[in-house]
């Protein structure tokens, strides 16, 4: 309930709403003005209202005030009020006030708003005064009443209520202030400072009201701000003493179970599930907790009897599954992964019970349930789960079958690049690199599309890069780009490709070719600029294409190595570092690591650019990146280790 007070921004209060009005008239009788009078007021308040939708709040606020005045309108005159706290006209909003009070005596509200705007002109004794009439009129449960002071406390900023509540309960006496000053001190810009201030508090409240559950809350919350253990120590010891009703015990185990103390969690749900035992979930927490547990006979029991009677069935029957396939319950995790409905979870069930089946010697099985899965769902689940199709059979060595499911498909659909990757990607593990160039270019001719014909191209050069036959792959390109010079794509897939063969003119050219093309493409500003970097040349122009680039995409994790290793080409070490641990803790790849590393070693940081690199080559042992950094680097001795 409390997270939804953790807010210091202004927030709406509560202003009449039908359902809330007692029943008295909002809008009085008007008989007795003159047709005249009358149509002023009509005028004001439709003059007030357009005003409000404009944020015009002066106008509005007068015109409100003018109407709530000649009517005596509940309604118009909380509308004059609350338009003037907004506009911070504390005086008029009293004036309001003292017209809405006059029409409801009983309304909270009112008295709310006139307490914010006496606190905010510093009137303390008069604010006072609000605040004991605003007491009794609170909801009679403490966690609602404190749940209504902390949503008016946080409204307007000039109002400063840490310092009022605490003036208020001089000595301590009420358990409600005591402890709405201790939740706002927790959640101000420096909360341990006033540490012992706030255990203070709490610890008052509870010596009153030790089942006041927002305290308990709040004091785990301020004791966490020491560490998690003594939070969770203390929601324990509350757990132990027993004192707590159910819904109170239900709350505790929530709290316990969000904060991974899954055994004491246990605890408080055993005890509701004593006197509710058909309390559904509360036994999907138990659950939740014997999983978290790794205790997956127990949860997979529970999980099996939630999704039978369909409570959460989409996760309880997916967790009833995984628990199960985790202690051999095989039989368990078939039927619970068939129970998984369309949703969330659906697709990682289809695939996982089709790697079980399959590691189960049950293939036909496992491709019988892909196929039927894909007649489910929307395109492109649909070609997830025929990749992973495809791919269940490759494992297996069943390339036939895998072949006839690609052309059957394409027969049905003979233009989906999709399809034309799954196809290459079978021929990639079943031919030589030899016979793979050979396929890719009758693909390539048997379609008709250019688009077609060159995502084949790019397809097929990105395979043969993984193969390591990266001057095979820039051949493929340069061929595809003879006859398209102009076409960026094929343009900028042939420049990347010649940088593993060190054909940086080339790539220099065909990378500004493409922004000659296309002087927006932040990728070839970027590939332009780190190459001119890491050649240790032009490099003002590189940092200028590199700022470019990290302008349009900050996150971008390539961008932002760059960024350091141009900083570091320019001698700015700092700012080098900033950028590649950005990266770095992005993605830890060889090609970061290693840049990482040689800026730290370049700032007499030698400890953690060994542990950098040591990491990188323990990850990649032959990754060519990394090896030609260590080999610069003799003095680290990694590559003798």
């Amino acid at each position: 309930m409390l997270a939804a007070c953790s807010t210091t921004q202004p927030q709406k209060i509560e202003t009449p709403t039908e359902a809330s009005v007692p029943k008295t008239p909002e809008h009085p009788s008007v008989t007795n003005l003159s047709a005249e009078d009358r149509g002023q007021l009509y005028f004001s308040i439709l003059l007030a209202n357009i005003a409000n939708k404009q944020k015009l709040y002066d106008v509005a606020q007068s015109n409100y005030f003018y109407a709530a005045e000649q009517t005596g309108s509940k309604e118009l005159s909380s509308r004059a009020a609350m338009v003037a706290l907004i506009e911070r006209d504390y005086t008029n909003a009293l004036e309001a006030i003292d017209l809405w009070v006059a029409s409801d005596p009983n309304d909270k509200n009112a008295y709310k708003i006139a307490l914010i705007a006496s606190l905010a002109q510093n009137k303390q004794q008069q604010a006072q005064g609000y605040l004991h009439q605003l007491l009794p009129l609170l909801p009679e449960s403490d966690d609602e009443k404190l749940y209504e002071l902390l949503r008016m406390a946080s409204f307007q900023e000039e109002a400063d209520f840490i310092a009022f509540f605490e003036q208020v309960n001089q000595p301590l006496s009420s358990p409600i202030i005591a402890t709405a000053e201790a939740y706002l001190r927790l959640k101000s810009s420096q909360p341990l400072e006033q540490y012992d201030r706030i255990l203070s508090l709490l610890d008052f409240t509870l010596s009153k009201q030790p089942n006041f559950l927002s305290a308990i809350e709040l004091k785990g919350e301020a004791l966490a701000l020491n560490s998690d253990q003594q939070r969770q120590h203390y929601l324990s010891q509350v757990l132990q003493n027993n004192q707590l009703t159910l819904d109170q015990t239900y709350k505790i185990g929530e709290l316990l179970y969000t904060q991974r103390s899954f055994a004491d969690a246990l605890t408080a749900f055993s005890r509701v599930l004593e006197e509710r035992p058909k309390d559904k979930q509360t036994q999907f927490l138990e659950a939740s907790s014997y999983y978290a547990m790794e205790n997956y006979a127990k949860a997979s029991q529970l999980f099996w009897q939630l999704a039978q009677d369909n409570y959460k069935t989409e996760i309880s029957s997916y967790y009833c599954a995984d628990s199960a396939s985790r202690v051999d319950d095989f039989i368990k995790a078939y039927s619970c992964y068939e129970m998984v409905p369309i949703g969330r979870y659906y697709m990682t069930a289809r695939t996982e019970l089709a790697q079980l089946y399959a590691e189960n010697d049950m293939m036909q099985r496992a491709i019988n349930s892909l196929r039927s899965a894909q007649r489910t769902v929307g395109l492109d689940d649909r070609q997830r789960l025929l990749e992973f199709e495809i791919n269940l059979l490759t494992q297996s060595g069943d390339y036939e079958q895998a072949e006839r499911r690609i052309t059957s498909a394409l027969q049905v659909s003979p233009n989906k690049p999709f399809l034309f990757y799954l196809k290459l990607q079978l021929l990639n593990q079943t031919q030589s690199v030899a016979e793979f160039i050979a396929s890719v270019k009758s693909l390539q001719q048997s379609v008709e599309t250019p688009q077609l014909k060159n995502d084949i191209v790019l397809i097929g050069a990105n395979f043969l890069q993984g193969r390591n036959s990266y001057l095979l792959a820039y051949q493929l390109l340069e061929d595809a780009v003879e006859n398209e010079p102009d076409n960026v794509e094929l343009l900028y897939s042939k420049a990347l490709a010649a940088e593993p063969l060190e054909y940086y003119s080339s790539m220099e050219r065909d990378l500004r070719q493409v922004l000659k093309i296309d002087p927006d493409h932040h990728h070839a500003k970027n590939s332009l600029g780190y190459t001119l970097a890491d050649l240790n040349r032009s490099l003002e122009e590189a940092k200028s294409l590199i700022e470019s680039a990290y302008q349009v995409q900050p996150d971008n994790v390539a961008i932002q190595d760059s960024m350091g290793w141009v900083h570091y080409r320019l001698g700015n070490y700092d700012e080098a570092l900033k950028y590649l641990e950005m990266a770095y803790k992005q993605q830890e790849s060889p090609e970061i690591a290693s840049h990482l590393g040689e800026v730290l070693w370049s700032m007499d940081l030698q400890e953690r650019a060994i542990a950098v690199w040591q990491k990188a080559l323990r990850m990649n042992p032959n990754n060519q990146y990394i090896l030609r950094t260590l080999r610069r680097f003799p003095e680290a001795n990694l590559l003798n280790r």
